[in-house]
């Protein structure tokens, strides 16, 4: 069966080690029973990932999926948001999501060529692409019992978490972090209850051969207008000034609120999300 990476393992426990070594003991007997349900065998390809194991694994007619467990408390909203998205064609198929005492467990479709908007560099066409998909998003209801975006946003904002900033910068100034704050107040008007992504960076955009999928969800509820800004401060290399334009401008083509999407931006550069 295919092994645990180390530093995955490493990670893993530093963050969660009341539950990472009963995960790590169960993985190899979890893997044999989905794959057995699935009909699937490991090909013995692992796919990088910070807290999860992720692999891949064929049918006997050559269907490929992907494999994925991870100890995370929020991993059962992060499927349910994944089964969501598949739901509305934004992600791909998921033919299984099953919590066990030490982990969750999703299985879904491979995507093939499988390169991401990180690895290669978005065109005008694929902005395009993925803000017309973003259209789904605009009157599907949010997935069932996952948490809004707001009091995570919220925390990060009052209590930035020094483990968790992106590589190139650490925290915001305490100034911008009121200022958003202040925005997120404005904000929670109930109108973030809704299906998004939530972390929709470009690693977790995904060339098909004739379109993209969407991976990776946070496990979250918000709003069309919160995955815009996101989209737009990563694609911007984190770049504030550049960020509010061009999420004005993805927001227009997606049918999300400009408005909404531009004030969004504040909040997640001062979140460092």
């Amino acid at each position: 069966m295919t092994g645990l990476r180390p530093d995955v393992a490493h990670a893993a426990t530093a963050r969660w080690p009341d539950r990472a070594r009963a995960w790590i003991d169960a993985l190899p007997t979890e893997l044999t029973d989905v794959c057995a349900d699935l009909a699937v065998t490991p090909t013995g390809q692992i796919f990088r990932a910070r807290f999860a194991h992720v692999v891949e694994a064929t049918s006997v007619t050559g269907a490929h999926l992907v494999l994925r467990s991870s100890p995370d408390h929020d991993a059962v909203h992060q499927a349910a948001v994944l089964d969501r998205l598949a739901c509305v064609d934004l992600a791909p198929a998921v033919h299984l999501v099953r919590q066990t005492q030490t982990s969750t467990w999703t299985a879904m479709d491979a995507v093939t060529p499988g390169t991401s908007l990180a690895e290669d560099e978005p065109n005008p066409a694929d902005l395009e692409a993925v803000a017309i998909k973003l259209r789904t998003l605009l009157d599907q209801p949010g997935a069932p019992k996952a948490p809004s975006i707001i009091p995570w946003l919220r925390g990060r904002l009052i209590d930035p978490p020094i483990d968790n900033q992106p590589p190139h910068r650490g925290p915001a100034a305490p100034a911008d972090r009121r200022a958003a704050i202040a925005v997120l107040d404005q904000l929670d008007n109930g109108a973030s209850d809704r299906l998004c992504h939530a972390d929709l960076s470009p690693p977790n955009v995904l060339r098909g051969h004739s379109r993209l999928w969407v991976i990776d969800p946070r496990g979250m509820n918000g709003e069309a207008a919160y995955d815009v800004a996101v989209l737009a401060l990563k694609l911007s290399d984190d770049q504030f000034d550049t960020t509010r334009p061009h999420a004005r401008s993805i927001a227009i083509t997606s049918g999300a609120d400009a408005d909404r999407a531009e004030a969004w931006v504040t909040v997640v550069d001062a979140g460092t999300v």
